[in-house]
């Protein structure tokens, strides 16, 4: 499996090449607006004592996968065949830079999402696909079928376990999640270059005797919560975290090249009204921090630099490869999950449904004080399902090709498509608990590692684990991640 993930990422990298990503043109790697400041443009000194500028930009991204079940044939776990599933993003960004002093500059981002939809279908790509009839004649397939034990008595198999429905899939049919919209979560950042040789350059071409033009520049960004966060009850677009950004760049101009790298951390945390604290015994509470590098080149075909009349035009190549580590976010399967009216019924409604079985066997959202009423079915408050889970590391690889093109001196027209893969991994990935006592064969308890953990148990439970999805033999995997994005823009620079 590691090997043919790997196999994937190669072939990609070969395609892509050296291809662009989606944020922004190579001099948004390395340059930042000036103010109180000279330039040369040619051979002339001008005064430069504010730069801003404003970019409105629209931006699509389409996503493609499969998502599939692990179900256990002959004591062997295998992957099943499930759900084709497509996210599309439309979205209209602005961006606003503001110079503060020499190399020194205030950024914001403000993303407007005008539509999010996730969809599911069956997967048809097997000759073989494996669905199966319900008692009812509905046509689904296993990615929507769990073994309960919390069934009314009669409706169970060989009188101990019933298989149910996540939700409704027919055959042939598209399962629509919500349409999402709204304001989405902006970013403040400010970007500094404390090393650019342009500074210190003659007035003649920079790229003079090869001795080019080199920068560095350190940026800081916050993403705020702006947004509400996503949830398996609401059409929010947001990611219910703040999240810190840190990055430094490099580039060097030749003659009419431009090669740069840059690197990026990101560092997620989780809100509390989104990402709540269940207590000791949960493994992961917030989304998974990220690093990133970026390599490209940007080639600068044509170029005018007189003072009256400045023109270019700059066409950027790069790739990038990303890690995500193990975290905490709203699923994949979520939005599916949201479809079916299981997840906001009472306890005593679910035991009684066993279609909604599922649902009962979560249990986190009753509360971790709560699971213990929950084992021995005391339990009788509502189960709100807020559509998190925990999710597998996982790498990803890709570029693009970006244009840049200034007509007139204080206008750019921005274009750009992108494609990214996805290695696989789980999306249902929560561990089950800790090992923090023994459990004696009289039920009792003592103090003491016994080297099992007991789902059933306060002491031991992760409670945001979920025995219908993350028990290993039903976990979720997403597979063949292809995503694609576009966008077209200008910049508006005085």
């Amino acid at each position: 499996m590691v090997f043919s993930n790997v196999k994937k990422l190669a072939i990609l990298a070969a395609m892509t090449g050296f291809l662009a990503a989606s944020e922004a043109m190579a001099a948004d790697v390395t340059d930042v607006l000036d103010a109180a400041d000279e330039v040369y443009l040619g051979d002339e000194k001008v005064s430069d004592p504010f730069d801003i500028s404003l970019t409105p930009k629209f931006v699509q991204r389409l996503e493609s996968a499969k998502l599939k079940r692990e179900y256990n044939q002959a004591g062997s776990i295998r992957l099943l065949n499930e759900l084709e599933y497509k996210r599309t993003i439309n979205e209209f960004d602005i961006d606003l830079e503001i110079g503060m002093f020499h190399d020194l500059s205030f950024r914001m981002h403000m993303p407007i999402i005008i539509s999010d939809q996730q969809t599911y279908k069956f997967d048809t790509s097997s000759d073989d696909p494996q669905y199966h009839i319900s008692s009812e004649g509905t046509t689904y397939n296993d990615m929507l079928v769990g073994i309960s034990t919390l069934a009314p008595a009669d409706s169970r198999i060989n009188g101990s376990d019933r298989k149910y429905q996540f939700f409704q899939l027919k055959d042939g049919e598209t399962l629509k999640g919500k349409k999402r919209t709204g304001f989405g979560d902006m970013s403040f950042g400010i970007a500094w270059s404390p090393y650019n040789t342009e500074r210190h350059f003659i007035p003649e071409r920079p790229w003079k005797d090869n001795t080019g033009r080199s920068t560095i520049t350190l940026a800081f960004d916050y993403f705020a919560p702006t947004g509400k966060g996503m949830g398996i009850d609401n059409d929010a677009v947001g990611k219910g975290a703040h999240e810190l950004l840190f990055t430094v760049a490099a580039s060097h101009r030749f003659s009419f090249i431009d090669p740069y790298i840059r690197l990026q951390y990101g560092l997620p945390i989780g809100l509390e009204d989104s990402y709540k604290d269940y207590g000791s015994n949960q493994k992961r509470k917030d989304p998974g921090m990220w690093g990133r590098i970026d390599l490209g080149i940007e080639f600068i075909p044509y170029e005018s630099i007189e003072v009256k009349f400045q023109r270019f035009v700059k066409i950027d190549l790069r790739t990038y490869f990303k890690y995500t580590a193990e975290g905490r976010a709203y699923s994949e399967i979520s939005d599916a999950l949201g479809t079916s009216d299981c997840y906001n019924m009472s306890t005593d409604d679910l035991k009684n449904n066993a279609k909604c079985a599922w649902v009962a066997e979560k249990w986190s959202n009753a509360g971790s004080s709560n699971i213990k009423a929950m084992a021995d079915g005391t339990y009788s408050g509502p189960l709100a399902e807020d559509g998190l889970f925990d999710y597998e590391g996982f790498a990803t690889i890709g570029g693009g090709l970006n244009l840049t093109v200034q007509p007139i001196q204080y206008i750019q027209v921005l274009a750009g498509f992108n494609i990214d893969y996805a290695q696989n991994h789980f999306v249902t990935f929560t561990k089950i608990g800790k090992d923090r006592v023994t459990l004696n064969n009289d039920g009792s308890i003592s103090e003491g590692k016994d080297g099992v953990v007991t789902d059933n148990l306060y002491e031991e439970r992760n409670p945001t684990f979920s025995g219908a999805l993350d028990r290993v033999g039903q976990r979720i995997k997403r597979t063949e991640s292809l995503n694609i994005e576009w966008f077209v823009g200008l910049k508006l620079m005085y």
